[in-house]
């Protein structure tokens, strides 16, 4: 045990102290000795508890306990490993009572599987980490995070010694210079023989029949032979069988550009001899250059011919494809310079194609184009989605006044079956998020209510106006799936509840996925409803729901019925029923548009023909509005998003809404320049860019031509298959060299453009790419052993092999601390009112001689026992000489004259010898008489 100090220069306030006390003991010369020693002693006392408060006083026990962390290494190679959870359950069972223990899952990143605890029962690992890289280094340093300081730690690894990244030698050494130390089990797993493709390498840009190779190099642990195959897209374009010798090989392909766009090559291999099939193939992409396409998608049949005959007209090459078509993956976008939706519903489209769509443009540069009509912008449910976000209008009404009021009710199904659909999406939280959806489409003067049902309903919103939008999204937020359904007794409250509305239109949007009873009287309550101009729809949740009772009450009710199998739908169905119902997003006031001056496109200079009708939308902020209504709504607006450009025209092209459009001669030529300003506009980089796989990590070096400068700002954008955006800087590594570096743990394409800036403009652009066939778990076979060495040496840290060694071996001593500043706060405050009553208080001077006497050293016993001899000595002496002069006046009373004389004689001799003897005695008592007096002396000043 021991006294710690964490700011000990405050013991320096202690000579001040000293000096204080010094003076005040010198001045107060009147005081009695007493007093002023009890006012000393605790005015000393407090000012020590003091200074040691200040300081930070800390008690300190030398602390017994183990604390061990174990990193469990899940990656792929390890193979779930049983001898993992042996070792673990063997190693906990020989700890001691106090000893604490952890477990860290490490794969990709490091996750605690199980927290610190004492309790000797392991549980099983559960803790899901990616499990296609291993980063030990990562695991390493959230275990030594998890030791306190003041424990006695350890880190022991269970691995095969193979890291994909990270630098495990460094977190090591980092954990051993904090006192904690490292260890590590070997778990090497069994090699078999194995044949793996390492890399497809082909150039970058092509051109339209140009000849190139494709080279592919393959690595292997054995001799033996393969059939190598070449796919372009999904379309095998050769193939060859080849013999493969042991290390590394590399063969060819030649092929010739036909197809103008972005392309990605894919080869495979078939070994006679294998093990892990997973690493067996290898991915490039490359760039044709032709002519721009145009990918048109039309909502329904028709929707876009008058705008494809237009474009035709301009020499466009158009590709029209249906909405099932679209790309699955994002460098499909790459071949198509600009997209076009014509009368596109939201709920037409997943929203892993509009996230991919929306992606395009901002990333890859391409353009995009929305066209009105009746399943368009806001009537067709694209409030708050990916694409809305690439426009440049806002789908809901903003700042609008003199708006139709609208009375929502909302009746959701909440029960036990809403919890989650087939690929477990949660039907529920869909639902709330629709509901929540609307009520941000809604004005003030709007009123909104929602019931939620299963067996009974449930009033979740009351009817009221949206004006509380936080206070009702939060009620809706509080929903939870449970219980049956029964539809009828909700559909009832809701009519009850939706006619008290005061509004000028009245709408029920009724979402269920199950069954409900058909013996209820639905026709005669929706007789009711129609009757007060309330209408109805439905939507209709998977497989399982009532589809025939819901399409009966949307044809009862005057609404729309819809089906929704995909739930991800619910939101986009419940924005699209609420601008339907308060019909204000159709303008359908006859005339000509307004010229702002903006864009400059040359075919609206001339006079323009009127239009019938639009939907109403809200001009962005940074955006652009070449053409408005009368009602100063866009009708043309355009913006930059992005790398890429976006139009919106609010009318349709389909010549319902503009007829006059259609024949006008100006259409064609106006259709061009639109599409023209959306093409890609960023010079293509001229330097040279090549991407390639190194463990775990992708890396990108940008080549510059001789003699060119280097550029002010050269950055790549990674994008993943989620379409996940990482933004690198490239940074000069050589002469007209760049590079960077990104994570590329999980298997995939990653799409990259290389973007140069110059004073924060984009100047020029390029399009790469590099797939992850594999994870860089399933590559050639390495020595883990070797490696596990190699950085435990260079850490400093050691190898066990046994579960007993885990707890075992001596580790650094630790303290524990325990802070007692508070309570010598506490025990200075208690003694502070005595030091206050001793200066005070009167009293008498025997009593501060006795208070003080309580601390003052007390005489020791021989000083007492010495006197009391010197006393009984000197009354011995008084005693026999007053007995000698007695016995000598008794002797001889008879004497005769001779005697007399000879008696008076010998009476003088005696006298002589008394006094003489006397004398003696006086010498000798004369030192006791003085201590006899100091002390009788001493005596009476206690008693006083």
């Amino acid at each position: 045990m021991g006294i710690n100090f964490v700011q000990p220069l405050f013991l320096l306030l202690l000579l001040p102290v000293g000096y204080v006390m010094y003076r005040w003991w010198r001045k107060e010369q009147q005081m009695p000795i007493g007093r002023k020693v009890v006012i000393g002693t605790l005015r000393a006392l407090v000012f020590l508890l003091l200074v040691m408060a200040l300081a930070g006083t800390q008690w300190l026990t030398p602390v017994q306990a183990k604390t061990i962390v174990f990193v469990v290494d899940r990656s792929a190679s390890m193979k779930d490993d049983l001898r993992i959870a042996t070792f673990l359950r063997e190693a906990i069972a020989e700890k001691k009572p106090e000893d604490q223990y952890a477990v860290v899952a490490v794969g990709e990143k490091a996750a605690v599987d199980q927290p610190l605890t004492t309790r000797n029962e392991v549980q099983p690992l559960g803790v899901e980490v990616n499990r296609n890289a291993t980063n030990l280094a990562e695991g390493i340093r959230l275990a030594a995070a998890m030791i306190p300081s003041h424990a006695r730690g350890k880190v022991v690894l269970l691995t095969d010694g193979v890291a994909t990244s990270g630098d495990t030698a460094r977190q090591t050494q980092l954990a051993v210079n904090r006192g904690i130390a490292v260890e590590a089990v070997s778990l090497q797993q069994p090699q078999g023989e194995e044949v793996l493709l390492s890399t497809v390498q082909m150039p970058q840009r092509l051109y339209a029949g140009e000849e190139y190779t494709i080279s592919v190099d393959v690595e292997s642990t054995l001799a033996t032979e393969a059939t190598l195959r070449l796919y372009e897209g999904n379309e095998e374009a050769g193939s060859q069988t080849v013999s493969i010798e042991k290390g590394k090989n590399r063969f060819v392909f030649s092929q010739k550009a036909m197809h103008e766009g972005f392309h990605r090559y894919r080869v495979e291999i078939e070994p006679r001899n294998d093990t892990v099939q997973a690493n067996n193939q290898a991915t490039a992409y490359t760039q044709v250059a032709g002519a721009p396409v145009v990918l048109v998608v039309e909502g329904h049949p028709g929707a876009a011919s008058n705008l494809v005959n237009a474009l035709k007209a301009g020499h466009m090459r158009v590709d029209v494809k249906d909405l099932k078509l679209l790309p699955k993956q994002l460098e499909g976008y790459k071949q198509y310079a600009t997209a076009v939706l014509a009368d596109v519903s939201a709920t037409q489209m997943n929203d892993a194609d509009m996230e991919r769509m929306r992606t395009a443009v901002r990333d890859l540069g391409m353009g995009l184009i929305m066209t009105g009509g009746a399943d368009s912008f806001g009537m067709g449910g694209w409030f708050q989605t990916p694409i809305e976000e690439a426009l440049p209008v806002h789908m809901d009404l903003r700042g609008k006044e003199e708006l139709p009021s609208l009375g929502l009710q909302l009746v959701i199904d909440k029960s036990g079956s809403m919890t989650g659909d087939a690929r477990g999406i949660d039907k529920m939280e869909l639902a709330k998020e629709a509901a929540i959806r609307a009520t941000t489409m809604m004005n003030g003067q709007d009123q909104i209510g929602v019931i939620a049902f299963d067996g009974t309903p449930w009033e979740v919103v009351a009817p009221q106006s949206v004006t509380k939008v936080e206070t009702i999204q939060q009620q809706i937020g509080s929903i939870y799936a449970d219980g049956g359904t029964d539809i009828f007794p909700a559909l009832q409250m809701a009519y009850e509840r939706v006619k008290t509305m005061n509004t000028k239109r009245k709408h029920v949007i009724l979402l269920t996925d199950g069954q409900s009873g058909l013996d209820d009287d639905y026709a005669g309550l929706l007789q009711q409803m129609t009757a007060e101009n309330i209408t109805v729809s439905t939507v209709a949740v998977g497989d399982d729901a009532d589809t025939q009772l819901l399409q009966m009450i949307a044809d009862g009710g005057k609404g729309r019925y819809y089906f929704a199998a995909d739930a991800e739908s619910i939101p986009k169905i419940f924005s699209k029923e609420t601008a339907l119902a308060s019909r204000t997003f159709i303008v359908e006031k006859p005339q000509e548009p307004i010229r702002t001056g903006a864009g400059g496109w040359s075919s609206l200079r001339q006079a323009l023909p009127p239009l019938r009708a639009y939907i109403a939308t809200t001009l962005k902020q940074t955006a652009e509005m070449p053409l408005v209504s009368m009602d100063e709504d866009p009708i043309l607006a355009r913006w930059q998003y992005g790398l890429g450009r976006a139009v919106a025209w609010t009318s349709d092209i389909e010549g319902k809404w503009a007829p006059d459009w259609v024949s006008w001669g100006g259409n064609s030529r106006l259709w061009n320049e639109v599409v023209a300003w959306t093409l890609p506009q960023v010079t293509e980089g001229a330097w040279k860019t090549e991407t390639r796989l190194v463990g775990s990590t992708g890396q990108v070096t940008v080549s510059l031509p001789a003699g060119t400068s280097m550029p002010q700002e050269l950055e790549a954008v990674v994008l993943n298959q989620e379409m996940q955006r990482e933004v690198i800087r490239l940074k000069p590594t050589a002469p007209g060299k760049l590079a960077g570096e990104f994570a590329t743990a999980d298997p995939g394409s990653y799409m990259i453009q290389v973007v140069e800036k110059a004073s924060g403009q984009v100047v020029a652009s390029q399009t790469t790419g590099l797939t992850v066939a594999y994870s860089p778990e399933y590559g050639m076979p390495r020595d883990g052993e070797k490696e596990l060495l190699g950085w435990l040496t260079m850490g400093g840290g050691t190898q066990i092999a046994k579960p007993v060694e885990a707890f075992a071996g001596s580790l650094p001593d630790k303290w524990d601390t325990q802070s007692i500043s508070e309570w010598l706060l506490m025990l200075a405050a208690l003694l502070w009112p005595f030091d206050v009553a001793a200066r005070r208080l009167q009293l008498p001077e025997h009593w501060w001689a006795r208070v003080a006497s309580l601390w003052r050293p007390k005489p020791q016993a021989t000083s007492t026992s010495g006197s009391q001899a010197v006393l009984s000595r000197l009354g011995e002496k008084r005693s026999g000489v007053q007995q000698d002069r007695q016995r000598t006046a008794t002797t001889n009373p008879m004497m005769s004259t001779d005697v007399v004389k000879g008696r008076t004689s010998h009476t003088a001799n005696v006298q002589e010898a008394t006094t003489s003897h006397k004398q003696e005695l006086a010498k000798e008592a004369a030192p006791a008489d003085k201590t006899f007096n100091r002390l009788l002396e001493a005596k009476k000043r206690r008693t006083k």
